[in-house]
């Protein structure tokens, strides 16, 4: 343990590490640990700046004071053996260890009761408290990586709870990106991490601005081939149809333009209707929901992805047993669309668009590394396939489940041993679902390339904080002209800028402690 250090030494020590050698202090972070260490507090803060410093100077403060456990909170196995690694880099000496779903719980119960830093999922802590193994009374910091995840019923709530409820020496330290672009999704998490104060910066803050790197952003419309479109005009006559049949029976408003979400909500609204009166006219209404949305899918698989993801679609929806899968796969413009593209082999222009940035990119700095970002997988393996030149040496990397024989998943060793080496230049293209986009370590990204675009500010956000760290960064935004991937680029635009208004209003605002129940709406 780095006893009799003072949070300053100690920000100098950690910074010296994690950048190779410079001596850098930063005002901001030593300050906003500070403003933490004295009540719970949701911190805030573009991806690169330091968030785990803040935290390690937090668990020092503590530890200075109290002798609580540490316990350490992140989304995936990956993040936790970072998570774990930086604060063993400092606090040399001190008993650290992670727990996984891997350890036998009487394991974990004898690693919990010796160990001073525990670093762990969630879950893993929220079934072994359920269970009784252990107490989390004697903890006197917890923190909660990715914290924009404590919302409904995610196992950060559970914990979070049951640590207010028992806890001797309570402080919570939340840290994200990017907590969202409503003010209830803020306030809710705030009110499941018992948030008193939010510190919060950006890029543009006059404490943080010089440290943060020039990252140049290009959106890069794509046009379809006419293939395409002939396909894309029999899919969308079906789903205008199915969506007329919703309006005409007074279930979703008539709108020009209908939002995927709004169908989405109309299943659990048909759900619990359906659980007070099983009328047939509720079950037409269910039916005419599933086919639209799966009508969406296949317009999006086709126009942001490619025909070669539509045709697997099809190939599993011909495998679905169900009679409203079975009706719509009926109807002749769905077969004509299937005939069109059953003798269709014309990759999404994208593709070549993507081989040809990393070239350049390549070709500028043979050394650079790049981030290639896909919501899908059977577009990571294609991406993989065409990235196929002599300096090109790309890395598929997935999640853990594995869908199918064609689609593998990759255990959380298999992911962290990837990151390794991608980190020591055995690759150099990383191309990835959203499994890249939360939180990992991962060494300076010369360049970010989206596949599509994305209609949630936080995973833009954080997709685009992969680069431009430590210097220079660029970044580009493919989009299929005339598609959803325009307008889900408008949508996460309007959110993140409604984010950054809300963060405004609430930074640094104090909730008063006799209130518990209060809450930021309160306050705005």
């Amino acid at each position: 343990m780095l006893r009799g250090i003072s949070p300053i030494d100690l920000f100098e020590l950690a910074w010296r590490v994690t950048r190779g050698g410079s001596l850098e202090r930063r005002e901001y972070q030593t300050q906003i640990a500070g403003r933490a260490s004295k009540g719970n507090t949701l911190v805030v803060l573009p991806t690169g700046l330091g968030k785990t410093v803040i935290a390690i100077l937090v668990a020092e403060e503590r530890r200075a004071k109290l002798n609580g456990k540490i316990l350490v909170l992140a989304p995936t196995r990956p993040l936790v053996i970072q998570h774990y690694d930086a604060f063993k880099s400092r606090f040399t000496g001190s008993i650290c260890t992670y727990l996984t779903g891997q350890i036998r719980p009487q394991d974990r119960v004898e690693l919990w009761d010796a160990s001073e830093f525990v670093f762990a999922t969630p879950q893993v802590i929220a079934n072994d408290i359920r269970a009784g193994r252990y107490s989390l009374s004697n903890v006197c910091l917890m923190v909660f990586d990715e914290a924009h995840r404590c919302v409904k019923d995610y196992d950060y709530t559970e914990v979070a709870t049951n640590y207010h409820e028992i806890a001797s020496n309570e402080l919570i330290l939340g840290l994200t990106a990017s907590p969202g672009g409503r003010m209830q999704r803020v306030d809710e998490i705030c009110r499941n991490l018992f948030i008193k104060q939010i510190e919060a910066r950006t890029e543009y803050d006059h404490d943080v601005k010089r440290y943060v790197q020039t990252t140049s952003v290009e959106w890069r419309r794509v046009p379809l081939p006419p293939s395409y479109r002939a396909v894309s005009v029999l899919l969308r006559e079906v789903y205008d149809e199915k969506l007329e049949k919703l309006k005409s029976m007074k279930l979703i408003p008539d709108l020009v333009i209908v939002p995927k979400k709004l169908l989405l909500e109309l299943r659990e609204q048909l759900g619990a209707r359906l659980r007070r009166n099983r009328s047939g006219y509720i079950f037409a209404a269910l039916s005419l929901q599933s086919q639209a949305i799966s009508l969406l899918h296949a317009i999006e698989l086709l126009e942001t992805q490619g025909v070669a993801n539509l045709k697997a679609y099809f190939e599993r929806m011909s495998r679905n047993p169900k009679r409203t899968t079975k009706t719509l796969l009926k109807d002749v413009r769905i077969q004509h669309a299937s005939e069109l593209i059953s003798g269709l082999n014309e990759m999404h222009p994208k593709l070549r668009i993507v081989s040809d940035l990393v070239s350049e990119q390549l070709k500028q700095n043979p050394t650079a590394h790049v981030i290639i970002f896909t919501q899908y997988r059977d577009t990571v393996d294609q991406i993989v396939s065409s990235l196929n030149h002599e300096a090109m040496r790309p890395v598929r990397f997935v999640g853990q489940a594995t869908r199918d024989e064609n689609s593998r998943g990759l255990t959380q060793d298999e992911q962290v041993q990837i990151l390794d080496d991608f980190k020591s230049n055995k690759y150099n293209l990383l191309v990835t679902t959203s499994i890249g986009e939360e939180g990992l370590h991962i060494p300076d990204v010369d360049h970010v390339i989206f596949y599509e675009t994305v209609p949630s500010e936080i995973r833009t956000i954080q997709r685009r904080g992969r680069t431009g760290r430590t210097r220079v960064g660029r970044v580009t935004v493919l989009m299929a002209e005339d598609t959803v991937d325009e307008a889900y680029y408008y949508s996460s635009l309007r959110k993140e800028q409604r984010m950054h208004s809300i963060l405004e209003k609430v930074r640094t605002t104090e909730l008063k402690r006799a209130r518990r129940k209060t809450t930021l709406l309160d306050y705005i």
